[in-house]
């Protein structure tokens, strides 16, 4: 059976729509039938329970923002019905320091190999490097599944 949606952290009330979904599609998730109220896009999030207007929504196990109006189990969730529950804006500037290094020639290293076509090589990685907290745990998973490639 394909995979159509995604809860990311078993405490998520939403879920995401790995592919198109349709109205009247139903789901069971964690022993509760989630019947899809509208056809949600894929990449898209939909509501695992009922919201009220000003209720968190958990997705990555954080609240990413709020209900903007009362929202049925099953509804489409998008930027017309979550608002962030960030304040204001964050005035940024981006000043960067030139610095220069003095290294001396003599130093310098290459730690890679040389083939025996005369080519050299390096050795290729793939660094995962999260820029938020809220999703180490996918990270990890992404980690682990590539490890055992």
């Amino acid at each position: 059976m394909e995979t159509k949606y995604l809860q990311i952290n078993p405490v998520d009330n939403v879920a995401v729509a790995i592919v198109n979904l349709f109205a009247g599609e139903t789901f069971l998730i964690h022993n509760t039938d989630v019947t899809l109220n509208e056809d949600i896009p894929a990449g898209h999030k939909f509501a695992l329970k009922d919201f009220a207007e000003g209720e968190n929504i958990i997705k990555y196990g954080y609240p990413i923002g709020h209900a903007v109006m009362v929202k049925k189990k099953g509804d489409w969730l998008n930027e017309n019905t979550i608002k962030t529950n960030l304040a204001g804006l964050l005035e940024y500037t981006y000043n960067p320091i030139n610095v220069s290094l003095d290294i001396p020639q003599k130093s310098l290293t290459f730690k890679g190999y040389r083939r025996k076509n005369g080519d050299v090589g390096i050795r290729n990685e793939i660094w995962i490097i999260p820029t938020v907290g809220c999703v180490n745990g996918i990270v990890n998973q992404l980690a682990e599944g590539l490890r055992s490639e």
